[in-house]
């Protein structure tokens, strides 16, 4: 992924922002495609310089989730 023309990992982005998904999925009828297509029209790529899917999305949240539930931190939040 690409954030200020710098390439960062998809995982560490989405990792940095996972509180604030967590809220926005909750309290809003947003659907991981609708996020997907909100991060598309942001500019958002993956590293190939497609766009980042819904399936990719929702899998990495999943995945963190489930870290930050067990105890892990779900990765580096320093920077995104």
């Amino acid at each position: 992924m690409t954030v200020d023309g710098e390439r960062v990992p998809f995982e560490r982005v989405l990792a940095h922002h996972l509180d604030e998904i967590t809220k926005l999925r909750a309290t809003s009828r947003l659907t991981w495609r609708s996020m997907a297509s909100l991060l598309a029209r942001a500019g958002a790529r993956r590293g190939d310089g497609g766009p980042i899917s819904a399936d990719q999305l929702r899998a990495g949240y999943a995945r963190l989730a489930r870290r930050e539930e067990a105890g892990a931190s779900p990765a580096p939040r320093s920077s995104p």
